[in-house]
Parts: structure tokens; C-alpha cells; sequence
């Protein structure tokens, strides 16, 4: 959907049915676009009629370009929030996936005065040195070739790296036609930026102290490392009656694995 001329260009979908009035915007992880979470919204909004969501393609992803703001969380966080107000969205609820969480805990600043749900799927507000799968994923690509004869090439290329089908089969989505054979979509050098900031980002302060509406939701999945154990401690100390934390089987990538897990989470807690 494009915004109005001169304002901040991103892309995204909606996904809603005639009784949506209240409205989620879901913001992807890094390498990811709007409509890996399509089939969520799908069934959250057939389980749940009165939200519509957005998918959000993130600067640098999916059809979005690069951002106005810079390769930062503070960055895309602002790149969001004026596609907001461009389109005037007011979200009821914000979900953010890996590095999508941490720029729906950014945007949680801006948006301190009105009633918000947040739902920060296997990601953390907290500082540490770059590692995870969504690290691993960026050295294992640039080993690679940068041109496949197919997406199953690439593919199978991933799982023998040690991903799992799914997860391989959903970063070949990245790829892109190019006369007989298909390459990378990416620019992994602002991918690379764009995560060294994510690790050296601290949000515990919008955690820990959440704005008076906001309700905070944390999804730990059980085989990521994304949330550490200290993270996990201090997410739980500060669980009182706005902050939750939630634990849930699966890998890093629980959208694509598993996402009947988040579908109910969403269906039972949304207010």
C-alpha cells in the first residue's frame, strides 16, 4: 500500500474482513517481509473478527527500499511510526518478530500515550555480542554461492548448513529471478549493520518500565537462544500485572515452524 506522496515509502499488506475496527501491525524479523506472517493474520482475524493487521515490509526487505532514517532499531523504528501517522493508523496491538521486536519495543516510545498491546516474539530488549540463528544465517549466506540455478538449489544448500527445511525454504524467498538463475534479493551488508545495532540496542527501559496502557508480551521459544537465561529472569522480575512472558515449543523461526502456537496465544490474549 503506498503512502501519500512525499511521506516515508514502505510497503505493507492488510489482511482483515468486514468487522475489523481495531487494528495489529506485525513487523517481520531480518530477511523477512510482511507476508511471512500472512497465515497468522489469516486466522487470527477468522478467530477474531474486530482486528485487521498490517504486514509490514521493513526497509531493505520485501518491496520496501531502504529506510529515511538510517540502518538502526532507532532508525526503522521512526520509518514505521511516520508510515503510521502517513496513514493514519492508530494499532490497538504491535507484533514484532526477532529484529521486528525490537523495533516494536523502539515504536513503544513513540507511542507512550495511547492503549497498546505488544507482542515481542523470540526477541529481547537486551545488549550482547551478535550470535543466534539469525547471525549464523548471515556467515552461512556470504559462503554460499550468490547465484543458484534454482530455489530448491539454494535450499538444499541451507539444510545441509544444518537449518531446517522450513527455515531453508523460507530464506529462498530472498532470491530473485536473474536471466537462468536466481540470486540474492538482500543487500547483506545493510543486513549486517541493521543486526550489529540490534545487538548493541538496549530497550530493557520500555520493559521495565512500560508506559501506563501499554501490556507487553514476550514469546520465548524453547530450542532459540534469542532470550537468554538473565534475559528471561529479568523479563520475569519484571512481570507484574503489564509485562508477560510466555513459553512456547519450537525454534527461532516459531512463525514458520509453528504457527498454531502463536495463532492461539494471539486468540486467547488479545483484548
Amino acid at each position: 500500500m503506498p503512502p501519500p506522496p512525499g511521506a516515508n515509502r514502505l510497503e505493507a499488506a492488510h489482511v482483515a474482513g468486514g468487522e475489523a475496527r481495531r487494528a495489529v501491525v506485525m513487523l517481520h524479523g531480518i530477511y523477512g517481509r510482511g507476508r511471512n506472517w500472512q497465515a497468522i493474520a489469516r486466522a487470527l482475524v477468522a478467530a477474531r473478527p474486530e482486528y485487521g493487521c498490517w504486514l509490514v515490509d521493513l526497509p531493505h526487505h520485501g518491496a520496501s527500499g531502504p529506510g529515511a532514517h538510517g540502518e538502526t532499531v532507532s532508525g526503522l523504528a521512526a520509518d514505521v511510526s511516520e508510515w503510521l501517522d502517513a496513514n493514519g493508523i492508530v494499532p490497538a496491538g504491535m507484533l514484532g518478530h526477532s529484529f521486528g521486536g525490537k523495533v516494536a519495543l523502539a515504536i513503544a516510545r513513540r507511542l507512550a500515550t495511547i492503549p497498546l498491546q505488544l507482542w515481542i516474539v523470540d526477541s529481547t530488549p537486551d545488549v550482547k555480542p551478535p550470535s543466534g540463528s539469525a547471525w549464523e544465517m548471515l556467515q552461512i549466506v556470504r559462503r554460499l554461492p550468490a547465484r543458484f540455478p534454482s530455489r530448491e538449489a539454494a535450499a538444499d544448500a541451507l539444510t545441509r548448513a544444518g537449518f531446517s527445511p522450513g527455515v531453508a525454504q523460507w530464506m529462498t524467498t530472498n532470491l530473485a529471478r536473474e536471466g537462468d538463475g536466481f540470486v540474492w534479493h538482500l543487500d547483506f551488508d545493510a543486513m549486517e549493520r541493521l543486526l550489529r545495532d540490534f545487538f548493541s540496542c538496549d530497550l530493557w527501559d520500555v520493559v521495565e518500565r512500560p508506559a501506563p496502557q501499554h501490556h507487553i508480551h514476550f514469546v520465548k521459544a524453547s530450542e532459540s537462544s534469542a532470550i537468554s537465561q538473565q534475559a528471561v529472569a529479568r523479563i520475569e522480575a519484571a512481570a507484574r500485572d503489564r509485562v508477560q512472558l510466555h513459553r512456547v515449543q519450537g525454534g527461532h523461526w516459531i512463525h514458520a515452524e509453528s504457527p498454531d502456537v502463536v495463532v492461539a496465544l494471539l486468540v486467547e490474549n488479545l483484548a
